[in-house]
This record gives C-alpha cells, structure tokens and sequence, in this order.
C-alpha cells in the first residue's frame, strides 16, 4: 500500500509543477469555458477497520492480557457530484461531493450495519490541457463522515460488568474525520463542452480516538465462546485508495 501511495504522489507532484508553455497553441474555445460539471462512479478501499478481532480473556478490571488487534478493508462503491472552475486554462479549483451508500462502518453484528459514508471535497487541479486531453495533479482536503462511525454505552441500559463490554450495551453515534485527497486526473475530451475524466488517488484520513466493535476469541484453554464486543482503539492516519471515472459538461 505504501507503494501505491508514493505512486500517486510522484505523478500528483509531477502533474502539478508541470510547466506550461505553448498554453496559446490551444484552442480557444477550450480555454474560454470556465465552469464545469459531472457526475461520477468512485469506488474506496478503506482502511477504516470493517472488523476487528483478538485474543483474549473475559476480565473484571483493565487491561485485559494478550490482545491482539487485526483490521481489515473493504471495497465500496459511491457516486460523485462535481463542480469546478477554470481559473486558466491549466489550473481549476474543484468542489467534489462522494456519497457511499451501505458502506458499514462495522461489519459484526447486524445491528452495526447500514451506515454510510459521505466525503466532501474542496481543492485545487493543476497540469496540462491540450485540445483532446489533459493530464493533472489534484490535491484536495475535506471531510470524511461515517453515519456510524463510533459507538457510546446505551443511556438507561443495564449492563454486565466484564471487560470488554458485550457489543448489546452499545449504540452506533455518527462521526467526522479530516481527508485530504492526494492523486492525478486523466481527461479526455470528445467535444468542447464534453469530458471523460478518470481520477486515482490516496485518500488520506486522520481517524480520531474510537469505539469498535470487535469479536472477542478467547485464549487458548480457555472454555469460552467467541462473542462481540466493543474496545477502543487510538487515533490513526490511513492511507485509502480512490478512484473513479465518469463524464462532465464545460459551459
């Protein structure tokens, strides 16, 4: 993954620091259009954890012994909204809205899922634009919401006192977290007012500290039965691939 990302950021940085000479052999109906509009489909690895599990023992005060955390990512699907505006020909400030429906912020047990996801945007695109294609660099912060993003003790609700506390005592709460979108953009343009655009990118996420849920396996000889539960885990910085393709309007 760490390849992938210095991937992107070696074309991101050569894109935006791309020279632009012969900017007026173009076209001029091309640069004359400023505002720009479209739609996309996107697609996110994240690396927010989908599940998570450990090792260890039922206890009645903390820490508890031998826990082992292991994440895992998921591939989800969401649609795109875009504005933007050519400042010149060669450099446009960007306003993107992602909207990642079903996209679980947990993956055990059922009453955590449902969620999604919403990511907006803002930023600037800057590269190369010629008559038929443009190559650029993108770099553009924002947000990350997740509909059920933590998780918080249920108000009025009795609950065993063990450590880790069974998931049932739990109820899912919404959360925000800082994104900053670090990639390259490919457009292709059939007409003058139409484009094809595709985008690759790192997403990066700065994930607060947090509740997850998580399935509990108990140590070895130890006769207990696997069973959800709820820990917290610290602030992390992620690294989550994102792309898309999709068409846009230039008017």
């Amino acid at each position: 993954m760490r390849n992938n990302s210095l991937f992107v950021v070696i074309v991101a940085a050569s894109a935006l620091f791309i020279n632009n000479h012969n900017v007026h052999s173009q076209s001029t109906g091309t640069a004359e259009k400023k505002f720009e509009v479209g739609g996309q489909f996107s697609v996110l690895r994240s690396a927010i954890p989908d599940r998570v599990t450990f090792t260890g023992v039922q206890c009645v005060t903390t820490p508890c012994p031998s826990i082992v955390i292991s994440n895992s990512r998921e591939i989800q699907p969401g649609f795109v909204g875009r504005f933007g505006y050519n400042l010149t020909t060669n450099i446009a400030f960007e306003a993107e809205l992602n909207f990642f429906p079903g996209a679980d912020s947990f993956s055990a047990p059922d009453i955590f899922k449902g969620g999604h996801k919403i990511e907006g945007l803002f930023g600037v695109k800057a590269g190369k634009r010629l008559d038929k294609v443009g190559i650029f660099g993108k770099a553009r912060p924002g947000f990350l919401y997740a509909s059920k993003g933590d998780l918080q003790p249920r108000a009025n609700t009795f609950c065993i006192a063990i450590f880790p506390p069974p998931a049932g005592c739990s109820e899912t709460i919404s959360m925000s977290s800082f994104a900053f979108d670090l990639g390259g953009v490919v457009e292709v343009y059939p007409t003058k007012r139409t484009i094809i655009r595709f985008d690759a990118g790192d997403t990066i996420v700065r994930l607060g500290e947090r509740n997850v849920s998580a399935v509990l396996n108990p140590s070895p000889g130890i006769l207990s039965p696997s069973y959800v539960t709820v820990i917290r885990v610290p602030a992390e910085t992620t690294h989550n691939f994102q792309g898309s393709i999709g068409i846009g309007f230039r008017f």
